[in-house]
């Protein structure tokens, strides 16, 4: 299966640089210089600036109108260059990676998304995108509210990731984000890694593009890892994956339309019984009754992995906190705009304009402020005896 990471923007940048560390296709676009140039791994010609004349270079200091419009002007440069990453081969997913809250990735994905539909059909085009923090202020959450909704028209799936999540633990704020744009790209790549991989029970890629095709919904991606000496019970271990411990968006689980479990681990540990037990439990707690399965015995692994995707959801309180919030301050906001307009037009209301205090421009000033000007000739001669004496 072939999958395409496209970051935008600086939190989309770097997961997309993460990608490329662990050998994915990736290519990083943003409004500032500064942070193509701090990526590590991205190959240099795959790293492109767009809205240079918009902006400088600099940035678009978390505004998504600029962030629109920039991808908008150079949005031929960037497709062209897709292109020549894509060649001849198709790609089954585009991945773009970016930062609901921000400027250039709230602004320039929806845009790119919609590119991308229209220029490759039959593939997927898939939103991951990192959510605010409630601490950041209205404006990110404005800017997810409104993305959420131009996505939600777009892409096939949106996989949302609660930054919220950053909170837990006391790693430092570095650590933290890092620690979340890891678990993305560690959570991605395990699912696409077992993709038309030989297994006692395969997925391939048009299960996987049947789950993630769900009609611009939101998607979660689940993960449990453990020793395989260490694991008491496997069917706990697959529950665990797509309770609240596994998620990264506090998701109403029961509101998906699609599953997908691929489990890989040592053949001793992978009991059906204990496989079929938690895969019976998450068919009747979603309510589209479908999950695809995959089974992956390796003597060669030590540990077992879960990889959980749930899709088709619409009952998010992650999701509908940014909305709510949004919609709350925006109708405040439109109110007190109304409220400013009416007093100004108010207090302005019954003044006369210049034609109806002032004479017409064409008299002479001398005549309208007659006695107001001094003898300029007389000022000057008094000067200059000063000057003398």
């Amino acid at each position: 299966m072939r999958a395409l990471i496209i970051g935008v923007g600086q939190c989309g940048t770097k997961i997309a640089d993460l990608f490329s560390l662990v050998d994915f296709e990736a290519l990083a676009i943003n409004t500032s210089r500064g942070d193509l140039d701090y990526l590590k791994h991205v190959p240099q010609e795959r790293r492109i600036l767009i809205g240079e004349s918009l902006t400088g270079g600099k940035g678009v200091n978390a505004n998504p109108i600029l962030g629109r419009e920039a991808m908008k002007r150079d949005l031929p440069m960037v497709m062209r260059k897709i292109g020549s990453i894509i060649g001849y081969e198709d790609v089954d997913v585009f991945f773009l990676t970016f930062g609901f809250g921000g400027g250039t990735g709230a602004g320039g994905t929806p845009v790119l998304a919609e590119a991308l539909k229209e220029e490759y059909p039959d593939s997927l085009v898939v939103a991951i995108g990192a959510l605010p923090l409630k601490e950041e202020g209205i404006r990110p959450t404005i800017n997810a509210a409104i993305t959420i909704d131009k996505l939600s028209k777009i892409a096939d799936s949106i996989i949302a990731i609660d930054n919220n999540k950053l909170k837990e633990g006391d790693l430092d704020i570095k650590q933290a984000y890092e620690r979340i744009n890891y678990t993305i790209v560690e959570r991605i790549a395990s699912l696409l890694a077992l993709v038309d991989v030989p297994g006692e029970q395969t997925l391939d890629a048009s299960d996987l593009k049947f789950v993630l095709k769900a009609f611009g919904s939101f998607a979660t991606v689940g993960y449990a890892k453990a020793d395989a000496s260490r694991v008491k019970s496997l069917s706990r271990l697959i529950i665990k994956s797509f309770e609240s411990e596994g998620l990264y968006l506090e998701a109403n689980i029961e509101s998906a339309l699609y599953g997908l479990v691929a489990i890989h681990g040592p053949p001793e540990v992978l009991k059906a019984g204990d496989i079929f037990e938690a895969l019976d439990y998450l068919t009747g707690k979603i309510r589209g009754k479908q999950i695809f399965r995959g089974f992956y015995p390796d003597p060669r692994e030590r540990e077992v992995e879960v990889v959980t995707l749930l899709s088709g959801i619409y009952d998010s309180k992650s999701i509908e906190d940014i909305i709510i919030t949004a919609k709350n301050y925006a109708k405040s906001f439109m109110e007190a705009k109304e409220e400013a307009e009416t007093k100004k037009k108010e207090l302005l209301s019954g003044l006369p304009d210049f034609d109806d205090i002032y004479p017409a421009g064409n008299e002479d000033l001398s005549e309208i402020y007659e006695g107001s000007f001094p003898d300029f000739n007389e000022v000057t001669k008094g000067l200059r005896r000063r000057e003398d004496d």
